[in-house]
């Protein structure tokens, strides 16, 4: 998917003093669906600190949507981002989420997910490394979805590649979580309406 902006590693190079390691990010401009050329995201609508970014490819007849947030370290500047997409009522899972940290992460620590102050925290591995950063994959069963709509913020935690003993925690902002997951629900082709 082509990224909401460009992303910088200012933490990670902080500790590691290492050099800037930007994950290769687009803009996507808050601009009409048509027009915007087939196969490039657009902002379809902003709920307090999510976005709904959906994308129209030529070949498919529905658009893909998921809900997204460029994810801020303690002095502002990008470190992560996630993207949330619903699934189907049919599925093993909620919702899934794609988790994008920088190049400079350690892989074998995995990527940590807790919402609130629990301390209980999931590991889930990482899938991938490309330019734009390394990707992890975590599904949220119909409880977490509960509780994240109940809650403030939820955590995730990463370790520099080599700094694994000083892990990084990432806030995610869940503000707007609710009203941003409802709108993504009703954009999946099983929520709209038959035709009589």
């Amino acid at each position: 998917m082509t990224m909401r902006t460009a992303l910088c590693t200012t933490t990670l190079a902080a500790l590691l003093s290492l050099p800037h390691a930007a994950l290769a990010q687009e803009a996507v401009d808050a601009q009409p669906e048509s027009e915007t050329p087939a196969g490039e995201p657009y902002l379809a609508e902003t709920y307090d600190d999510w976005e709904i970014l959906c994308t129209q490819f030529e070949d498919a007849d529905e658009e893909v949507c998921e809900m997204y947030q460029l994810l801020l370290d303690e002095e502002e500047s990008p470190i992560a981002e996630i993207s949330i997409a619903a699934l189907p009522p049919d599925s093993e899972v909620a919702a899934g989420a794609t988790i994008t940290t920088p190049l400079e992460t350690f892989l074998p620590a995995g990527v940590g997910w807790s919402i609130g102050d629990d301390d209980n925290m999931r590991v889930e591995g990482f899938r991938m490394c490309a330019a734009i950063g390394c990707i992890a994959r975590v599904g949220f069963n119909q409880d977490e979805i509960d509780e994240m709509k109940a809650g403030s913020h939820a955590n995730i935690t990463i370790a520099p590649f080599v700094a694994i003993d000083q892990p990084i925690d990432i806030r995610v902002s869940l503000i707007g979580f609710t009203a941003a997951l409802e709108d993504l629900q009703s954009r999946l082709p099983e929520a709209a309406p038959e035709e009589e």
